[in-house]
């Protein structure tokens, strides 16, 4: 017995000596990951070297862990920064990522959306909370190495310094995470917060110099050529004092003919011989004037930043405190900003995390009302004196008196208030709690003195043909033979308006992420909910007979009330839009091996806009999508050069709300004019109900690749996507039931497909040398597959383009022009294919397939090319801009007369002037009074000239936008002050344009506004 026992207990010792090593082979490791700044970092990679069978992700914390064999080595990556490694051991790691240098690889146009009337601008998203839409800001710019700064003049309340980073969002994944809301796409920006265990001061100042404006930019005659013009004008019998001092409007030769015959000190003011107006005219001739120097200046706009931020285990901070000076680069225009940034996160208890952020702005703003300085100079003839009065709508008018008497002052206030709250119990369990409060309140006061044009018209009745045509002037609707009376004998008037926006957001989140079998299967689940409120407030009053040099003494005559309800205007208006949005939300993710994940999410959103109705309140959302992670797999070592290679595949639907929400009828109240003084309100019946009325459905099928060569030295992505636009609103005729002939309903559906290119190449690197080139292409385009309404001739030509079936949206259509006639007037094809000159027919629904589709207003192919440069401490970026594929319609610049106030286009250089010339311009003649008379349709042949392909222009172009110089101190000079950094940037941007049509005639072909060239110089210093 005792022999027996003694063999089990040597048998179990030998057993446990030969399995010890066995168990000592694999160890538990755990860590957590954070950036340069401190800052834990979500959804990290983690792998087994050599092994991507084991592999983890780290959580909202950035922890991890993971069952590894004893000596592994670990690798850590994540998209925008550096991989790092580590050995495992059996003590907590701290791995921290640099971040990876900056690609710009991103394409940032955003893509077509399927409706045909319902407009989507894309989305602003500041740390994690929605902003606004914007429909101003260039996305083109977002590929832009200088893309922080121009998201900062975007976003009241935050500079260049605040914004950590941004990501752009175009598939249906934006509305699986903001809602319906994000139809236009997604721009999500994330500001600066505090690390742990830094502590950083920094001053940033930036000095930008704008240049004015240049008349190479524009499609604008000189004054030698402007008055060619006018004298062809007096040779045809158009510009003679009958006809032309009785305009509400003249320039130079109404100027000369008015005081021809007024007598002033004993003589005429104007001699009206012969040799008197050729001198006058010569005057204007050789006047050219540049308004752009008359009405710019070259000007130093400055900002100021200071910023701090401080961390440690139990809190971090980080604030920002900065000023914006603009004297101003119109003139008579200046404005002042203010702002502030905190974001503050504390850890009070092990499991619990508090976040708080503030971002507030003040801004005031001193600038023109009725007329700008950009509007004017784009207009005026350059035969104009600067210092002298013309008339304006029977008013004397002088652009810079009217600036400096008619202006506008702005207050701006933009308050942000964000506080997030996160429990994280377990490393697989967290939720989350973040709520906002956004508060932008403004007033604008619009100012016309006793002084200005715009007062005076109030009081313009020194010639009975004035007095009679001034619309400005009461005139009783009931009695035709009264004369008319000044509403307004004295003093100017003010407009106030005033806007106030209070939104509330509220989102739950609550995530559980699990791994299973050392890492095999990885499992993360959300549920949520998102709820937002939110009110508008609008409203604007006029104040009349304000004396503003005699104390804002108010001076008004009652009468003006009645003239105001003769015109069925307003005094005042205000309105107040409550918009309230609810949405529940889930989503899945599964990945197998860290090489195939499956994903997917679902969103429930209902909002109040339908009212009580509750047939299309709710709107759903879905996306399911397939990646494949092909680096982990083993094959993939064997497939050199490539370095990395990943795969997805992803579909969705998003319902979109349209444009119209009369699920019910809609009913409004109105005050029909009546002549008799009596005044009975009504109800109208605005919209009849329509219960079949659903949201618009937006089906989304996308595939990218991402793909690396030479361990990423050359890095590529594409992206194919094809949408398919369903129950979409537009005009739904029927049989009148009800009175309404046309009404809207989901009769209509579009596609849209496009491709999204971006290549990286680092074509040299070496320790102090580098240089990187980014190419973007993307191109967009859409189909119109079915449409019940009919767009007329009027519509299909106009310069904002039309919907019609079988064409792109916002397609331009033309009539086509055939040459000009022996007497220079233009010619064209109508319906039948026969020549014509007057009758077009532009009411006409049918029979249009003779209209020239001349294309979309909607650039087709972009993109853009960056080449960075780094030599030892200095960076050079040159960054061109291209646009291709839209057209626009010119301006409407031709016609049977013209006045000698406007400025013309180069065309008019080229026009058609005797017999023969048709054979080498298609530029018209410019009719005599004589040809008017004999042809008096004639005016209907020059309005479809317009409208015609010959006025059309492409909007292709390719542009030099920034180039950008940097230099930092060497480290090595900074060691024994107190200073950490300087960096030095100076940047020139909008340079110049390197192609464009030559049919604009130097007009800029882009549609977004004009930009001034400027130098900005930026200076940052840590301490």
């Amino acid at each position: 017995m005792v022999i027996r026992l003694r063999h089990f207990i040597l048998s179990l010792v030998l057993l446990v000596i030969s399995v010890a090593p066995v168990c000592a082979q694999t160890l538990q490791v755990s860590g957590i990951v954070r950036d340069s700044n401190g800052l834990p970092q979500p959804k990290v990679s983690v792998t087994v070297k050599l092994d991507n069978s084991r592999h983890t992700t780290t959580n909202a914390d950035g922890k991890f862990a993971l069952e590894v064999p004893v000596k592994s080595v670990l690798v850590f990556t994540l998209t925008g920064k550096k991989t790092a490694e580590a050995v495992a051991t059996d003590k907590p790691l701290e791995i921290t990522l640099e971040d990876a240098e900056k690609k710009n690889m991103a394409v940032t146009t955003m893509r077509q959306t399927t409706s045909i009337n319902t407009k989507y601008y894309p989305l602003w998203v500041i740390d994690g909370v929605v902003y606004k839409q914007d429909s101003v800001f260039n996305t083109a710019d977002l590929a832009s190495p200088d893309a922080h700064r121009l998201i900062a003049a975007a976003l009241p309340g935050l500079s260049e310094r605040d914004i950590e980073g941004f990501t752009v969002i175009t598939d249906a994944s934006a509305t699986a995470l903001y809602g319906n809301q994000a139809t236009g796409g997604v721009i999500s920006v994330r500001t600066r917060h505090a690390g742990q265990g830094t502590n950083h001061l920094n001053y940033t100042s930036q000095f930008t110099y704008r240049f004015r404006p240049s008349y190479r930019e524009f499609n604008i005659l000189n004054s030698q050529d402007h008055l060619s013009v006018m004298k062809e004008l007096v040779e045809g019998g158009t510009l003679t004092p009958e006809n032309v001092l009785y305009k509400d409007t003249y320039g130079v030769y109404g100027l000369m003919y008015d005081n021809s015959i007024k007598y002033d000190n004993g003589q005429f003011i104007q001699d009206n011989t012969r040799a008197g107006q050729l001198a006058y005219l010569r005057q204007a001739e050789l006047r050219n004037t540049d308004w752009f120097k008359e009405l710019f200046q070259n000007t130093i706009k400055q900002q100021h930043i200071i910023s701090l931020s401080s961390g440690s285990q139990k809190a971090s901070y980080y604030a920002s405190l900065g000023i914006t000076l603009d004297p101003g680069w119109e003139r008579e225009t200046h404005s002042r900003d203010y702002f502030f940034t905190l974001n503050a996160t504390f850890k009070p208890l092990k499991h619990w995390s508090l976040g708080i952020g503030v971002n507030a702005s003040y801004g005031q703003y001193h600038g023109g009302n009725d007329f700008t300085a950009l509007g004017q100079a784009k207009t005026l003839s350059r035969t104009l004196d600067p210092n002298t009065y013309y008339r304006y709508k029977y008013t004397p008018y002088n652009v810079k008196n009217e600036l400096k008497q008619n202006y506008r002052d702005d207050d701006d206030i933009n308050l942000r208030f964000q506080a997030s709250l996160a429990w994280n119990p377990i490393r697989q369990f967290r939720a989350s709690l973040v709520a906002s409060l956004q508060v932008q309140s403004a007033e604008y006061e619009f100012t016309r003195t006793e002084y200005s044009n715009v007062a005076q018209r109030f009081r313009a009745m020194d010639k009975r043909i004035i007095r009679n045509n001034n619309p400005y002037l009461y005139k009783p609707a009931e009695d035709v033979y009264a004369l008319p009376r000044v509403v307004m004998p004295s003093g100017g008037y003010r407009t106030v308006q005033d806007y106030l926006s209070r939104r509330v957001d509220l989102m739950a989140r609550a995530t559980y992420s699990d791994s299973f079998d050392a890492g095999k299967h990885i499992v993360t689940a959300t549920v949520g909910s998102d709820l937002y409120d939110q009110m508008q407030r609008n409203g604007w009053h006029n104040e009349y007979g304000v004396n503003f040099e005699l104390g804002q003494l108010q001076t008004y005559d009652p009468l003006i009330f009645q003239w105001l309800r003769n015109r069925e205007e307003n005094y005042y208006t205000r309105s107040t839009t409550i918009d309230r949005n609810v949405a529940f939300l889930a989503s899945a993710s599964y990945t197998f091996l860290g090489r195939y994940t499956l994903d997917g999410s679902f969103r429930y959103e209902g909002t109040n806009r339908y009212g009580k109705s509750t047939i299309a309140r709710w709107m759903p959302t879905w996306n399911v999508a397939l990646g494949w992670n092909v680096m982990s797999e083993s094959f993939f070592q064997h497939l050199k050069p490539l370095s990395s290679l990943t795969t997805k595949l992803s579909y969705g639907m998003t319902a979109t709300m349209p444009f119209v929400y009369n699920t019910d009828q809609r009913i409004k109240p109105y005050l029909p004019f009546r002549p008799n003084g009596i005044n009975e309100t009504e109800l109208y019946m605005d919209q009849p109900a329509n219960h079949d009325l659903t949201y618009e459905k937006m089906y989304e099928l996308n595939w990218n690749i991402n793909v690396g060569f030479l361990d990423d030295r050359i890095s590529a992505s594409l992206n194919v996507f094809s949408r398919l636009g369903r129950d979409l609103v537009d005009i739904s005729y029927n049989q009148g039931t009800g009175g309404f002939f046309k009404l809207y309903g989901n009769v209509a559906s579009m596609t849209a497909k496009g491709v999204e290119i971006s290549l990286t190449t680092q074509n040299i690197q070496t320790k102090d040398f580098s240089w990187t080139s980014t190419l973007s292409y993307s191109r967009n385009t859409n189909k119109i597959t079915k449409l019940n309404s009919r767009p007329d001739v009027s519509t299909l030509v106009s310069s904002s383009g039309a919907a019609r079936e079988g064409y792109p949206l916002h397609s331009i259509f033309s009539i086509p022009f055939y040459k000009l006639s022996s007497e220079g007037f233009p010619q064209f094809y109508n319906a039948e294919g026969r020549i014509e000159r007057d009758n077009i027919n532009y009411s006409a629904t049918t029979n249009l397939d003779y209209l020239k589709h001349s294309g979309t207003r909607r650039p087709i192919d972009q993109g853009a090319l960056n080449n960075a440069f780094r030599w030892k401490n200095f960076s050079l970026s040159v960054y061109v801009l291209y646009s291709f594929g839209a057209v626009k319609r010119l301006p409407s610049q031709f016609g049977t007369t013209y006045g000698d106030y406007n400025a013309l286009g180069h065309e008019f250089n080229r026009r058609w002037i005797k017999a023969g010339d048709e054979e080498r311009t298609n530029v018209p003649s410019i009719p005599t009074s004589a040809q008017r008379e004999k042809n008096p349709n004639l005016s209907n042949a020059y309005t479809t000239y317009n409208n015609s392909d010959v006025r059309i222009a492409r909007c292709d172009f390719i542009q030099l936008r920034d180039v950008t110089l940097g230099y930092s101190l060497p480290k090595t000079l900074l060691e024994k002050t107190f200073l950490s950094s300087v960096d030095l940037k100076l940047q020139a941007s909008n340079l110049f344009l390197i192609y464009s049509d030559k049919k604009l005639n130097g007009a800029l072909p882009y549609s977004y506004d004009y930009e001034p060239h400027s130098i900005i110089f930026t200076c940052t210093v840590g301490i």
